[in-house]
């Protein structure tokens, strides 16, 4: 089985869509953070943009769960805000305007705000520390072919050329 976590109206096919918020293609509605699936049962797990919505006391033990679930070999594929590309950007264009949803969130309801930041150090660290193994970046292009998601948010909107992407796309194994 695998999980597309906080899927929103971004339906994976193959993959069970859960979201905290009923949408278009979400077939399951459920807390991400405490998922009524068995131990050690989940082949794959993709959450794109939900770990920042957690607060800073909070996500680790959401990673932690997210391992819980994972079988023995399965893959999470994670994709967040990546702080640093948001720094750089602001330094070179010193526009907070086009950052912010990045930053904080949408703000569209109660959910879709923002409680953490990472850069590839910080969350590779906390990969590491909750027990997953083989972590590194994963290229977008490769994966979820025609699904447009936050994956591949870049500044200037969809510029894939010569933009800046300003997500981190992790994965890692449980060993």
């Amino acid at each position: 089985m695998k999980l597309h976590l906080g899927s929103g109206s971004v339906s994976l096919p193959g993959f069970v869509n859960i979201d905290i918020v009923k949408h278009p293609g979400v077939d399951v509605i459920a807390d991400i953070s405490n998922l009524p699936y068995e131990e050690e049962s989940i082949d794959e797990i993709y959450a794109c943009a939900v770990l920042d919505h957690f607060g800073r006391h909070e996500w680790l033990g959401v990673l932690g769960h997210w391992h819980f679930l994972l079988k023995q070999g399965g893959r999470l594929r994670i994709s967040v805000t990546d702080f640093e590309a948001v720094c750089r950007e602001y330094l070179e264009n010193l526009d907070v305007s086009s950052l912010l949803g990045l930053v904080v969130g949408g703000h569209r309801d109660q959910y879709d705000r923002h409680g953490m930041i990472f850069d590839f150090n910080y969350l590779r660290d906390a990969l590491d520390k909750v027990g997953f193994k083989d972590i590194g970046r994963y290229d977008w292009r490769d994966y979820y072919v025609g699904v447009d998601d936050y994956s591949r948010a870049y500044l200037p909107h969809m510029d894939f050329e010569t933009g800046r992407l300003m997500v981190l796309n992790m994965e890692a194994i449980k060993c």
